[in-house]
């Protein structure tokens, strides 16, 4: 269903009527004065008549109509051009309409000298939307809990993130890392089978042949080792030969006291209880986003909200440029189905963030949700606490007017959020711990296994640099 309307306008001789077609299309039909397309022929054709050679005349002397005769379809085509970047432009910006995207010409009139011209424009814009259904929505979300297990996951947690490195000249040990040359050479054979120069491995992998690793287990670093036996699994001998350059052991501190004093902790129960704290307060807010989730699903499950299709191709545009902007044609040809299917994967959820987004700035606009100084202050302050090691980045980032504003943007997001949860009833599903939580579904895996099938027909060099 369609509704024409006539637009406001600041200039009395464009009349634009707009047609509104669903959530996110409007049609602009308007008509170029014909004083307009006449100053356009004639400005045309002069810009046409400095340009060529006409026998008998001097450099932009020769008549407008001969110039006209001679050039007629090149001035009729730039002069359509001029008068379209103008005036759809004027259209526009003499309505209400904030276009998303480029503006689409539909359909020209007859294009004459002694006539107005009309103008037929597809344009998109954000929706504007009318939210329903969201208060006294009944939910039920699944619960996460913690346990001791998931205490003791953290405090080793702790431990590994200062684990140190040291470096190892002999004894190696399953899971040491380690760089080492190395050949195979089956018997009778005039070159090695296999070569691997300054290659860098963990010992006992198992994509790494097991004489190398053996030999690993035994070298010593600086110097050869050498080892003749049958290849695994076979009666063929091999002479397996492995300069090892240098191995390292990752040491991960004890969990006793005086870890956790090096913590700023009293002793080791001090910080048990201290990790105890920080463990319920990560669930506290995986139950608290999981309801936000669930509120918004339900919110989007309400009210459609149709997106305009240039725009989410200019923001997945954006994304991929950022990505893989510094890669030249070739290389992007090289990734193959791996690049298009991360381009399929950017625009789900480009569309799906976009859709939450343009709900959320919707009801906070129908709630008059408008955070003060101190909200947007306190939204820079959780984003610091997420990312400590990027305090000083973030707070340049949003000191700015239009960081300000995004931050503002965020708490009123967040606001939002909360407010649908307020309005809700929640019933509790099944529980689950936070390592469960943690832990990435069997979709996430599949979807890593996809990306990692194509990801591999890709050939890596030393250009490549795509995280």
């Amino acid at each position: 269903m369609t509704a024409a309307q006539p637009a406001p306008t600041n200039n009395q001789n464009l009349d634009v009527q707009v047609e509104t077609l669903g959530q996110v299309r409007r049609r602009l039909r308007f008509s170029v004065p014909q004083a307009q397309v006449s100053a356009a022929f004639a400005q045309t054709t002069a810009k046409f008549a400095g340009k060529v050679r006409v026998a008998g005349f001097r450099p932009g002397h020769a008549p407008a109509a001969m110039i006209e005769r001679m050039h007629g379809v090149e001035i009729r085509r730039a002069a359509l051009d001029d008068l379209l970047k103008v005036w759809v432009f004027k259209a526009i910006q003499s309505t209400d309409l904030k276009p998303v995207g480029r503006p689409e010409v539909e359909s020209v009139g007859e294009l004459a000298r002694d006539k107005p011209l009309t103008v037929q424009v597809m344009c998109e814009v954000l929706p504007t939307l009318a939210l329903t259904g969201y208060e006294g929505a009944a939910l039920t979300v699944d619960t996460i809990v913690a346990d001791a297990t998931d205490v003791d996951e953290a405090l080793e947690q702790k431990a590994r993130e200062r684990a140190e490195q040291l470096a190892v000249e002999t004894g190696l040990q399953n899971g040491d890392e380690a760089v080492a040359s190395w050949t195979i050479t089956d018997e009778g054979a005039d070159a090695p089978r296999e070569t691997a120069d300054q290659r860098r491995f963990v010992v006992g992998a198992e994509h790494v042949p097991f004489e190398v690793n053996e030999l690993a287990l035994n070298a010593v670093v600086g110097t050869e080792a050498v080892a003749d036996r049958p290849a695994e699994g076979t009666l063929t001998a091999r002479k397996v030969t492995l300069t090892l350059h240098e191995a390292h052991r990752t040491e991960i501190p004890k969990l006793d006291d005086e870890f956790a004093k090096d913590l700023g902790h009293a002793d080791l129960a001090a910080l048990r209880v201290a990790v105890q704290a920080e463990v319920e307060a990560d669930v506290a807010k995986r139950n608290l986003e999981a309801r936000r989730n669930a509120a918004v699903d339900h919110l989007l499950a309400q009210n459609e909200v149709e997106l305009p299709a240039s725009f989410v191709d200019e923001l997945v545009d954006q994304q991929l440029a950022q990505s893989f902007g510094h890669l030249d044609e070739k290389m992007l040809k090289s990734l193959g189905r791996f690049f298009q299917q991360m381009r399929v994967d950017m625009r789900k959820s480009t569309e799906s963030a976009l859709r939450r987004g343009l709900a959320l700035e919707a009801l906070a606009d129908k709630l008059e949700i408008l955070p003060d100084d101190a909200a947007i202050d306190a939204k820079l302050e959780e984003l610091i606490a997420q990312n400590p090691s990027r305090q000083e980045r973030l707070k340049r980032d949003y000191q700015g007017e239009q960081g300000r504003d995004e931050l503002r943007r965020r708490a009123r997001s967040d606001r939002a959020m909360d407010e649908l949860v307020r309005l809700a009833t929640f019933t509790e599903g099944a529980q689950k711990t936070l390592r469960a939580a943690k832990a990435p579904t069997p979709q996430e895996l599949a979807d890593d296994g996809e990306m990692g099938h194509d990801h591999d027909e890709h050939v890596h060099d030393e250009n490549c640099n795509h995280g």
